[in-house]
């Protein structure tokens, strides 16, 4: 799925049941956050990020808006699920395409990611 822009994503995440469709679609957080753990995703989620971490915002109001989305993604989460982990992966997952998006860096993993989310499912 590609959003082009910080507003677009800002608009998908918010739409009314975004986030009820991914915390519907796992039944045990602990055994999901485990499988995810154990699996490749971490390593590929770690090396798209230090590529990232090294490309500037488009602009200082960019990475306000990443650290706001990311503020958003884990409030919500966590008032769905009361876990604090899954808030902070799926907080940290969103806040990885929302930098994607603004340091117009263009990784077809970090895509599929989120169109995993905008399916409604949680990536494991």
């Amino acid at each position: 799925m590609k959003i082009e822009s910080l507003n677009g994503l800002k608009m998908r995440i918010q739409q009314d049941g975004f986030f009820e469709a991914v915390v519907s679609s796992v039944n045990d957080w602990d055994e999901a956050l485990d499988k995810r753990d154990k699996g490749d995703l971490g390593s590929v989620w770690a090396s798209a990020f230090e590529r990232l971490k090294s490309r500037e915002y488009s602009s200082a109001s960019d990475e306000k808006a990443v650290n706001d989305i990311r503020e958003y993604v884990f409030k919500r989460i966590y008032a769905l699920t009361h876990n604090s982990d899954a808030a902070g992966y799926i907080s940290d997952d969103i806040g990885l395409a929302a930098e994607s998006i603004s340091k117009s860096f263009d990784n077809e993993w970090v895509e599929e990611l989120l169109g995993l989310y905008c399916s409604g499912v949680f990536p494991d």
